[in-house]
């Protein structure tokens, strides 16, 4: 038996294991998920919700075995195991045990202009939103509970299963993600946790897979896609971000720098929709870089569990670590000046990188439109809105934004104009907390939409059926003749051009179809 070894970065120790799965077992695995599924299908939405708060109760009781398995997998301080992880996941569980007790899984829908036609005709039409069948979720290690499990859920809700694979760098809470289903109830096999190399690529490229839901970096979601599009499989990407912060003179600076320090060192920095670049309003620019730098050089870092009062934690291992090392010096290399951190934490044991401010790069230098995933934020000053605007767009990432202000008519009017698929005023990136908000970008950040109604629909497929009472023949019937032909245009002309003979045209119709 094989096994994967999830280590602190905290600590460097050993956390646990949990066993492998071959990628050529993957097709047994999605085997057993579709049988889970077919049953599943048939539970009515109610009985589903009592599952889900019967889930999200256990969650809440066993806060603290949950919240240090995140912490095991990721070093995470404690205090965001409980409110970027736990919090969010409760809520997208108690949103979506309300949601499937009111959804319209079947709806009429309107015919708009054809409407008279179709009610004399006597015809009508539904639409049923029906389960995909498997779902394959695969996940990062930034939040290796949060951002699965809303998803999970949603797919569960749905009527789907799903194979979850986590990242390798957190399987442990990826595997309690699993059992916690099991354990409140669900099905066996309806959320399965799969590890080890090779399986998600081998179910990116599976034919039994019905969508596959990917959250991680852009290169490797193309490489989900590539493998998807040989069996036409849907995807929801949610990709990389570079996510810009606008300060206006106009806005409460001191509290913009609060959440600026937070949404920028949140998770050491390793948060997709984390604040990369802060572009401040010439006026203020000064003023706003001492209040950052006064706050964040007060915040701590080191093993948030052994100490609440932690604010940061460590990269997610090595490699990251090293990462940052490299992307401050190229900074640097381009014009850039630290004026906190750029370095490692010479006083901790373990892969801490330290919060860093970086002043003075050049508003066109390549990192500033680049990806970083770490405890990395570039201030820039601004003269105007316009150029606010076109700076924060300036790279092809598009995941979320903010625009600080006190000025709201401004700063939802900047808000439109930004591209990114969520923007905030006057807040910033904390919105994915909200389940029944829509969660999505575009461009290099992918596409495709998670939470919300909308979010909930894309786990299902959308089938529409029309009922005829079936009498008579329809005027676009063969054999065609000059009397038919001349309806058909009239037909056009009274309901969709000038002609205002509409009832005398439906009678013809009508009348049409008795001698047929």
């Amino acid at each position: 038996m094989k096994v994967l070894r999830s280590v602190n970065p905290a600590t460097l120790e050993e956390s646990g294991s949990v066993e492998t799965t071959d990628p050529s077992d993957v097709p047994l695995v999605i085997k057993r998920s579709r049988a889970a599924q077919e049953k599943w299908a048939s539970v009515p939405p109610r009985e589903r919700a009592v599952l889900l708060r019967d889930l999200r109760l256990r969650m809440t009781r066993e806060a603290d075995r949950v919240a240090e398995t995140v912490h095991k997998d990721t070093g995470k301080p404690k205090a965001e195991c409980y409110n970027t992880e736990l919090l969010t996941s409760a809520v997208s569980a108690a949103y979506h045990e309300s949601l499937v007790k009111k959804f319209k899984f079947r709806e009429n829908v309107n015919q708009g202009p054809m409407g008279l036609m179709m009610k004399a005709m006597k015809r009508r039409s539904y639409v049923e939103y029906l389960p995909l069948g498997v779902v394959a979720v695969i996940a990062p290690f930034n939040f290796p509970l949060a951002i699965p499990f809303t998803q999970t859920v949603a797919a569960v809700a749905a009527g789907n299963s799903v194979i979850l694979k986590p990242s390798s760098e957190t399987p442990l809470t990826g595997q309690l993600i699993s059992d916690m289903f099991r354990e409140s109830g669900f099905p066996e096999d309806l959320v399965i946790a799969i590890h080890g190399p090779g399986t998600s690529r081998a179910l990116a490229a599976s034919p039994g897979v019905n969508r596959i839901v990917f959250t991680g970096s852009t290169e490797t979601g193309r490489d989900v896609m590539r493998s998807a599009a040989a069996n036409l499989t849907p995807v929801t990407l949610e990709l990389g971000g570079k996510d810009a912060m606008i300060v206006f003179d106009d806005a409460d600076l001191e509290r913009a720098a609060d959440c600026a320090v937070w949404a920028s060192f949140v998770n050491s920095g390793q948060v997709c929709v984390g604040v990369r670049r802060i572009y401040v309003q010439e006026g203020s620019f000064e003023r706003f870089l001492a209040l950052m730098k006064d706050k964040a050089s007060k915040i701590r870092q080191g093993n948030g569990w052994e100490d609440a009062g932690i604010s940061v934690g460590p990269m997610i291992n090595e490699e990251a670590a090293a990462k940052m090392e490299s992307i401050c010096a190229r900074m640097i290399s381009e014009g850039g000046r630290a004026i906190i951190g750029g370095r490692r934490n010479p006083d901790l044991h373990g892969t801490f990188f330290e919060p860093t401010i970086i002043v003075d790069v050049p508003k066109d230098a390549g990192s500033v439109r680049e990806e970083v995933f770490g405890p990395i934020v570039s201030l820039f000053p601004f003269s105007d809105e316009e150029e606010a605007v076109r700076l924060a767009d300036c790279t092809e990432f598009a995941l979320a934004g903010s625009v600080w202000t006190r000025d709201q008519e401004k700063g939802t009017r900047i808000a439109s104009a930004l591209r990114s698929g969520t923007i905030v005023v006057n807040n910033a990136i904390y919105t994915y907390g909200l389940p029944a908000t829509p969660w999505g970008g575009s461009g290099e950040s992918g596409f495709g939409v998670t939470h919300s109604e909308e979010g909930f629909r894309q786990m299902m497929r959308m089938h529409h059926v029309h009922v005829d009472r079936g009498s008579g023949k329809d005027a676009w019937w063969m054999p065609y003749s000059e009397e038919g032909t001349k309806l058909q245009k009239d037909i056009v002309t009274s309901f969709f051009g000038d002609g205002k003979e509409k009832i005398g045209t439906v009678r013809r119709f009508l009348s049409s179809r008795k001698k047929g």
